[in-house]
């Protein structure tokens, strides 16, 4: 099952970076929001190893486990209450990503990527 799970996750992935990381991306912020909360959902009811979290390592966003902790740190500060979009995203991260002591990096692109597209509102 986990070759079939990295698959499918390599694809997710693949259609993040493409329209986070990618001036011709065509998703705007509330359809990649989409695409991340299904990425998590994803792994959270599949079986990952090791080697899935090192998915897309040469990427623009420096691969899954970049993708999903930069996503995570940018919901936590820009999702608008309980019942939003932005707080479904934090929550289904929040079940394949445990925070524990750490802080947001800042130079994760992810969340810098994240973080511009939110100030502009799109």
């Amino acid at each position: 099952m986990t070759d079939k799970t990295n698959r499918n996750a390599a694809r997710y992935l693949a259609v993040i970076d493409h329209n986070l990381g990618n001036i011709s991306g065509t998703m705007d912020y509330a359809r990649i929001t989409e695409c991340i909360i299904r990425l998590a959902d994803y792994l959270s009811d599949n079986e990952t190893s090791e080697e899935t979290w090192w998915l897309g390592e040469h990427s623009y966003l420096g691969g899954l486990a970049d993708a999903v902790v930069g996503s995570f740190w940018h919901y936590t500060e820009w999702h608008g209450g309980q019942w939003s979009q932005g707080y479904r995203a934090l929550s289904a991260l929040g079940g394949v990503f445990d925070p524990n002591m750490s802080s947001p990096e800042p130079d994760n692109v992810t969340y810098q990527l994240l973080n511009d597209l939110a100030e502009k509102g799109e």
